[in-house]
């Protein structure tokens, strides 16, 4: 079954030419991997610049292409120490060695988070959280994107599914809850992080800035 939420026409047109930050186009190379008609999409987005670029790209000699080829290997499944990620194996070499990584908590039981690095200030997580198990109410300073893994969950006005993607900015406050019969996974982006409400706010609000 195909997501019920999708990027826009605009964040593909991004994909596409490139103008993407690194973060949001592995989200949206993650819904690509449960969603064929926006494959279909991107493919047809991508069209106009493959045709003006392909006369004038060079044929690789044989012999190069079967070397480059060769030397490219099969991706394995995420780890975090001897701990196998359970993502589905199309997404697996959109992600970099965690062998090392340490998960967070954001204190909240059957919640954790793990810090993604890629190329430069951007910061990528991997969020899992226990089947039924809410994430404290909060709202956002920036743009906030996502996209399920695994699992799923709900809050106040939405229901996301494996593929589906989501976008809140700085005026959605809300209470996600894992659904209650699977663990939840999901890859998020954040701008500029998350506000807590009730007692954690109050933590947040005291903490001195990093």
């Amino acid at each position: 079954m195909n997501p019920v939420h999708h990027p826009t026409e605009a964040h593909w047109l991004d994909y596409v030419s490139g103008q993407m930050d690194g973060a949001s186009r592995i989200l949206l190379e993650a819904h690509l991997a449960f969603c064929a008609p926006c494959r279909r999409a991107a493919a047809q987005d991508a069209v106009p610049g493959g045709a003006q670029l392909a006369p004038a790209a060079p044929e690789p000699p044989p012999a190069l292409l079967q070397a480059i080829l060769g030397r490219l290997d099969s991706p394995t499944q995420p780890r975090v120490g001897t701990e196998q990620l359970p993502l589905p194996e199309a997404l697996w070499s959109l992600f970099p060695d965690l062998q090392r990584a340490h998960w967070g908590s954001a204190l909240t039981w059957g919640f954790r988070f793990l810090e993604v690095p890629l190329p430069g200030a951007e910061t990528l997580y991997l969020i899992h959280m226990q089947q039924g198990r809410p994430f404290p109410r909060h709202s956002h300073r920036g743009l906030e994107r996502s996209v399920i893994l695994r699992g799923g969950l709900r809050d106040e006005v939405s229901l996301l599914e494996p593929g589906d993607f989501a976008e809140a900015d700085s005026s959605c406050t809300h209470t996600p809850v894992a659904l209650p019969d699977e663990d939840c996974w999901l890859l998020a982006s954040l701008e500029g992080g998350i506000r807590f409400t009730g007692w954690r706010g109050v933590l947040q609000r005291l903490a001195p800035e990093a």
